[in-house]
């Protein structure tokens, strides 16, 4: 299945620097750029990592063309796609466990 860009949903997920030890505040700008690169999104998605670095700021933002969703509005888009939205979110908190053992093991 295709999907434009335009129409795919969008994960802004901002990583703490804490996620990465002791000293993850030297490393979490660089693990976004590694997660980026070596996370594959689904093809309804689009993945971003970034730092987190202020905690006011949620730490996932949905979106869908430049336009931000609520909770339940990025819920029913993934509705659509018979994907229930917090078995998506922990396969992804997944996804970025792996992704920083790799990171540190490279």
């Amino acid at each position: 299945m295709q999907i434009n860009d335009d129409k795919k949903i969008r994960l802004m997920y901002r990583i703490e620097p804490g996620c990465l030890g002791p000293k993850g505040a030297e490393h979490v700008e660089d693990f976004c750029r590694f997660a980026n690169k070596h996370i594959k999104s689904p093809f309804y998605g689009q993945f971003v990592f970034l730092p987190r670095y202020d905690k006011a700021i949620d730490e996932r933002q949905y979106s869908v063309n430049s336009r931000n969703l609520s909770l339940v509005q990025a819920h029913a888009y993934l509705k659509h796609f018979d994907i229930d939205i917090e078995e998506f979110e922990e396969q992804l908190d997944e996804l970025l466990t792996k992704a920083i053992d790799l990171y540190f093991k490279r």
